[in-house]
């Protein structure tokens, strides 16, 4: 596929992925619904993001639902926060989740 039609169909991709991630949000709130995620799997959803890997749901999914352990919901908030398409200041930031991200799954793999 031509990089010019990348953009446009990725933006597309979140504009129709929003309402769905709204309802998931929802259904988490009512419910309770937190996500067990490790401080790994919260670097790989960054990384992946960052770099463009992964399947085309996943960053939806990692935002959409709250994670149980709180340093790891609040880099989820923080990167909730960032506008698509991602500037280049919205890519610093995430790449400075990516390393907060990555320390914690240092921490965890040394305990």
């Amino acid at each position: 596929m031509p990089r010019a039609f990348s953009i446009p169909l990725k933006v597309l991709l979140v504009i129709v992925a929003m309402p769905l991630a709204a309802l998931a949000a929802l259904v988490s709130s009512i419910f309770g619904l937190k996500a067990k995620l490790s401080a790994s799997e919260v670097a790989t959803y960054l990384r992946d993001f960052i770099h463009g890997g992964g399947e085309a749901w996943d960053w939806d999914n990692f935002t959409s639902v709250p994670i149980s352990d709180p340093r790891l919901d609040d880099i989820r908030r923080r990167a909730v926060a960032i506008d698509i398409p991602v500037t280049e200041e919205g890519s610093a930031i995430l790449r400075e989740l990516l390393v907060e991200a990555e320390d914690l799954a240092r921490f965890e793999a040394a305990t």
